[in-house]
């Protein structure tokens, strides 16, 4: 209520975990880079890794605006995104400059980050997609085969723009089934209250139902005069 008047003020505008499509879209164009990338450079892990890096700081920077004209749903503490988003970028760098992973150590960095942030958000799907993205930049650490490393970051990159998809899609959907049984249960209603509220007398028949009294004229029988 505003200070001396009483008119309500409106109210903030709620985040939303669908608004995560755009970042998660993000990360999955920068491991289809990253696939580009291990085909271009052959195996050079130095520039591998600088690629990793950079795109994520890049990613950082322009998903930030949209996170903040379109908010998340910030089930976690603020406090808690930020340690993550710092961490992430430090991850990256120590991760790319350890010899022992072929430059890609950002990439396990990247989708540790990804699952740590869903679970924050409370959504399953950028959990999955994250763990998933571990798993194959550890398989392609492990290997160290650039046409495997283009093979995996490929598939990465699509479980990423599957979850965006699904968090796209999320959004209008479960606002849509949340009006639609918001009306199921005012029609319910209605009836029901139309029911217990309509008067009958004795001996009337049901509502609904057609009575099946007839006169006794029609029966070949006068009424008494």
């Amino acid at each position: 209520m505003g200070a001396g008047t009483g008119e309500a003020q409106p109210a903030a505008p709620r985040g939303d975990v669908a608004n995560n499509w755009v970042p998660v879209a993000g990360i999955g164009a920068l491991f289809l880079g990253g696939a580009v990338t291990a085909l271009v450079v052959d195996g050079d892990t130095r520039r591998t890794a600088a690629y990793f890096v950079v795109s994520t700081l890049v990613l950082i920077l322009v998903a930030a605006p949209w996170l903040v004209s379109h908010p998340p749903a910030l089930a976690a503490p603020p406090g808690a995104y930020l340690v993550l988003g710092v961490a992430v970028e430090l991850g990256a760098l120590v991760g790319g400059a350890v010899e022992a992973f072929h430059g890609l150590g950002a990439w396990v960095v990247l989708g540790v980050g990804h699952a740590v942030y869903g679970q924050l958000e409370r959504a399953r799907v950028m959990v999955t997609a994250g763990g998933a993205a571990v798993v194959l930049g550890v398989v392609a650490i492990a290997a160290a085969l650039p046409w495997l490393t283009l093979g995996l970051a490929l598939a990465t990159s699509a479980f990423l723009v599957l979850a965006a998809w699904r968090l796209r899609r999320l959004g209008p959907h479960a606002q849509y089934r949340a009006v639609r049984a918001a009306r199921r249960r005012a029609a319910a209603f209605r009836r029901s209250s139309g029911r217990s509220t309509t008067p009958s007398m004795p001996g009337s028949p049901a509502p609904g139902r057609a009575s099946r009294w007839r006169p006794a004229g029609r029966r070949g029988l006068r009424p008494p005069a």
